[in-house]
């Protein structure tokens, strides 16, 4: 490009997703233009057609990125589409690809998540200027063919896709260094080989395919390889006659988005499961109060009522945990600070969970108890409600009956410590360091029956992260665990006897 920096368009109707990946894409040195959707990316593009790459989002009033991408494949069939989308899926992700996208990347992502695709799609792009200019090159001088073939050899080895050139006779004849690493077994063959020696049945089928058509065309296969899962699109060589010379397999990694769509549905799953059971309660309780069965006591209605209640305040915990999650993940979710006393918070918290632990004959205790006002923060009242009822929660469920559940608070210098200790399973020391993933639930006999979305713990430590503080887990199997929260503490009076004043401040995540 003669060291002009590429041009690109981001499209995108959520302001603050254009702005952060022009930042990125900037602090890369690429120049970049932004649309608020798809009509107006479309409309910008056809005016100045000096782009190289696109970022179209999913999703978008008056045009979305399917659209877009079909019309603005038709206007520059080299320009590198790139779909983004909190909607990702196979599907979705197979459909772009066969209306011209390039990549696919699912929000929320990272810089090198962005940067990765695009850059190896300017990569490709180049390639597919470099042979159009080879193929204008050969009509001008046949004698220069050879060097020019070197140059796109080097380029092909240098994409993360995988690559493979099959001929007419089932014979592989080219591949790159990415196609090497994905198929093991051609990594050694000297070409031509058989491709049959790939020991791939999967591409063997796609390539058939391929030879044996009436006429040209691409196809596009999920397959597996080992460990990971691959998109293998695969297109006829044709020059002249109607019959394919060979054909050409490109190879995506798209093992990332195939865990996505299965943790995906799991998560549907355990959210069913977790809904079902309080629903039928409340149901069976209201149908014994509708079929008459508690007649006119009053004591037994009101019964009835409260295990209602108890049991609504969890679905609606739980809808709170899932939408807490989901505003984080996008960066929508707020925090009002104000002065709080960890000490009426942890009590109330632990009240809350009463009822559930007299369920299994636990006994709730608080130990060592600050006096009131000695540990006070700066915090979000809810937040770190969500947090302390969650680490009580998780303590009482994997907690055999007749156990104990225990918190403490302290002061220790500039932080307060909150320590919740339980008698139940533990954990095993490979368990530890993934307990506070999204959706991850230690599997073994006991946790087989206890109930959960494995997102408890997970808020826990992006709430508290995003107070300043930390929390940790000491734990062995059989002899239960204790989590630990540390969160910055209020300073102390200054000179003055003043102390810093409740404010409310909102926090982006």
């Amino acid at each position: 490009m003669g060291g002009v920096p590429a041009r690109i368009l981001v499209v995108d109707d959520e302001p603050g997703m254009r702005e952060g990946c022009r930042r990125v894409l900037a602090a890369e040195g690429y120049e970049v233009e932004c649309a608020a959707d798809g009509l107006e990316g479309l409309e910008i593009f056809k005016a100045k057609r000096n782009f190289s790459a696109v970022l179209a989002d999913l999703k978008m009033p008056r045009m979305g990125g399917m659209e877009l991408a079909e019309e603005i494949r038709r206007l520059d069939e080299d320009v590198v589409l790139i779909v983004i989308t909190a909607y990702a899926t196979i599907e979705t992700a197979v459909e772009a690809t066969k209306r011209g996208a390039y990549g696919y990347v699912p929000k929320p992502f990272t810089p090198d998540e962005i940067l990765l695709p695009v850059r190896n799609g300017l990569e490709r792009r180049a390639l597919a200027l470099e042979a159009k200019r080879l193929r204008e090159e050969r009509e001008r001088s046949l004698a220069a063919l050879a060097g020019e073939r070197s140059k796109t050899a080097t380029i092909i080895n240098c994409m993360t896709d995988g690559v493979i050139v099959v001929n007419a006779e089932q014979k592989l004849v080219l591949r790159n260094s990415a196609a090497a690493r994905m198929l093991p077994a051609i990594a050694p063959l000297a070409l031509p080989a058989p491709l049959s020696e790939a020991r791939c049945p999967d591409i063997e089928s796609v390539i058939d395919e391929i030879m044996a058509g009436a006429e040209p065309a691409i196809v596009s296969r999920e397959i597996a390889i080992g460990d990971s899962t691959y998109m293998a699109n695969a297109s006829p060589v044709m020059e002249g006659g109607t019959k394919p010379l060979g054909v050409v397999a490109v190879l995506r990694d798209v093992t990332a988005l195939k865990k996505l769509d299965i943790a995906k549905s799991m998560f549907v799953s355990m959210v069913a499961h977790e809904i079902k059971n309080p629903l039928a309660a409340i149901e069976g309780y209201l149908n014994a109060v509708l079929a008459g069965s508690v007649g006119g006591d009053a004591e037994k209605l009101r019964a009835i009522l409260e295990r209602c209640s108890v049991r609504a305040r969890a679905l609606r915990q739980m809808v709170l945990d899932l939408l807490n999650i989901s505003a984080i993940q996008a960066g929508r979710f707020m925090l009002k600070r104000s002065r709080l006393d960890v000490k009426p918070l942890l009590v109330e918290a632990f009240e809350n969970l009463r009822d559930k632990a007299a369920a299994k004959r636990i006994s709730l205790s608080m130990e060592r108890m600050p006096a009131d006002g000695e540990c006070e923060i700066l915090g979000d009242r809810d937040a770190m409600l969500s947090v302390f009822g969650n680490l009580a929660d998780n303590a009482i469920k994997y907690t055999p009956e007749g156990g104990c559940v225990s918190v403490a608070a302290a002061r220790s210098g500039d932080f307060v410590l909150v320590s919740v200790r339980d008698t139940g399973i533990g954990i095993k020391p490979e368990d530890k360091a993934r307990i506070f993933e999204e959706f991850y639930r230690v599997r073994n006999e006991f946790t087989s029956k206890v109930p959960g979305t494995g997102l408890g713990l997970a808020l826990v430590k992006k709430l508290v992260e995003m107070h300043q503080g930390s929390v940790s887990v000491e734990s062995a199997p059989g002899k239960g665990s204790v989590f630990t929260v540390s969160l910055p503490a209020v300073p102390p009076p200054d000179s003055s006897g003043k102390r810093i004043d409740s404010r409310s401040d909102p926090q982006p995540a």
